[in-house]
């Protein structure tokens, strides 16, 4: 179910509106103690400053101090004057009003007197046998403190509100490029794989960059499905007349048959059955290699290679699947038996991440018009399948690799082998270098 945090937009809503209250509270908390402590600290000071000008006026009867201790007592908000001599307390109020201990003590020692006791500051200073004081309740300095809490809570949270809505203003101001980066893929068309422009913000540049790589990749791979339907295409063309060509031949053979028996006939209809053959099995050859993966392992060139007598020039290692190799050796030994001649030499070269292994035969080479389209699937110099290099290619594109063909003083076919076993150029398509 879709709520306000499933989107972007609500979730930095939400966490700015934390943020605000996070920061609010606090300081509205810590600003009103801070007040009450000042103010506390202030009106103590202040009794202080007035007791002493008190005091150092000179001693007085105990009825004028007072009487002046209740005007201070009065301008400081209320509570009540003491004076306190040869152990007697008098105050400038009816009644009694409870003093601390710690006073009393601190008076008889000649010391003065500042402290808090049930929210009550008490202030006194001592004098001859004995002192006098104030006792200022504290409510106007606790109820500071409520106030400022209130006017945080009204006027603070309007600003509150107002600092909200402009911070959502300016978040919705900073999602905008992702709004129009949205409604601009929205509005591409399917097939318009082009990369993307710039967003002109340094937190979009990555996930477009992202965006035109993985569309270069899509592009690529359709580019690819292209290619690989169009020599599909090619590839059943040129089978299905590579494969017409045996079927009418053995069809006028068996059509002689019928008239009479003819030894010719039969011995070219035999003929063109097991050039049919040749064509199917090389054919089942391409569709499994192209299904099945390779099982490389690492191999001496000079010790696989012995077997067809080549002679190998370079120490490189190959990694390769053994029969997948076996597999390209023979047809390119059964090439150069064709069309050029034997024996074969082998040349390893190390390049980037894989090695070239080059057979060259002892021919004269490929004609120059059969060079571009040599590992293409059915292209022969007159004998053969044309399969052998095509099969070539296929192992080489197993393998992650690709295969090429040169003239060397002799038709070259190479294979280029990737030393790991990740595929760098999968399903190569069939060239001269595929």
């Amino acid at each position: 179910m879709a709520t306000a945090f499933s989107s972007l937009r609500g979730r930095l809503f939400a966490l700015l509106f934390l943020a605000l209250v996070l920061l609010a509270l606090p300081l509205a908390f810590l600003s009103a103690r801070e007040a009450e402590r000042a103010a506390s600290e202030d009106l103590r000071r202040a009794l202080y400053t007035r007791l002493y000008l008190l005091g150092e006026e000179g001693a007085r009867e105990e009825e004028a101090l007072l009487l002046e201790l209740f005007r201070l007592a009065q301008v400081y908000g209320g509570g009540v004057g003491f004076v306190v001599e040869r152990g007697r307390v008098a105050y400038s109020e009816v009644g009694t009003w409870p003093l601390p201990k710690n006073l009393l003590q601190a008076l008889a020692e000649g010391r003065v007197y500042q402290g808090v006791r049930d929210g009550t500051l008490y202030v006194a200073l001592p004098k001859e046998e004995g002192g006098f004081g104030l006792a200022v309740p504290l409510e106007g300095v606790r109820g500071l403190g409520r106030r400022l809490l209130f006017l945080y809570l009204t006027w603070g949270g309007g600003v509150l509100l107002g600092v909200f809505l402009l911070s959502a203003l300016g978040l919705s101001w900073a999602l905008r490029p992702l709004a129009r980066l949205t409604q601009l893929l929205q509005a591409r068309r399917p097939e318009d794989l082009s990369p993307l422009p710039d967003p002109g913000v340094a937190e979009l540049g990555p996930l477009v960059k992202a965006l035109n790589l993985r569309l270069a990749q899509v592009a690529g791979l359709i580019r690819e499905l292209s290619e690989k339907e169009e020599a599909a295409r090619r590839f059943a063309h040129h089978a299905s007349h590579e494969l017409r060509n045996p079927l009418a031949a053995l069809k006028g053979y068996l059509e002689v048959l019928l008239r009479q028996p003819e030894p010719r006939a039969f011995h070219g209809a035999l003929r063109e059955a097991e050039r049919m053959e040749a064509l199917l099995s090389g054919l089942l050859r391409l569709s499994r290699l192209e299904a099945t993966p390779p099982r490389p392992s690492l191999l001496d060139p000079k010790v696989f290679l012995a077997e067809w007598d080549v002679r190998v020039e370079g120490e490189e290692r190959l990694w390769a699947d053994p029969e997948l190799l076996a597999l390209a050796v023979e047809n390119v030994v059964d090439n150069a038996r064709r069309h050029g001649r034997l024996p074969l030499r082998a040349e390893l070269r190390k390049e980037g991440e894989g090695v070239w292994l080059w057979l060259v035969d002892s021919g004269p080479g490929f004609p120059p018009e059969l060079l571009p389209k040599a590992l293409e699937p059915f292209v022969h110099g007159g004998k053969g399948t044309g399969l052998g290099l095509a099969l070539v290619a296929a192992v080489a594109r197993a393998h992650g690799g690709k295969a090429a063909v040169e003239n060397r003083g002799g038709a070259a076919v190479g294979l280029f082998l990737p030393l790991a076993s990740l595929k760098v150029s999968p399903d190569a398509p069939f060239s001269q270098g595929g």
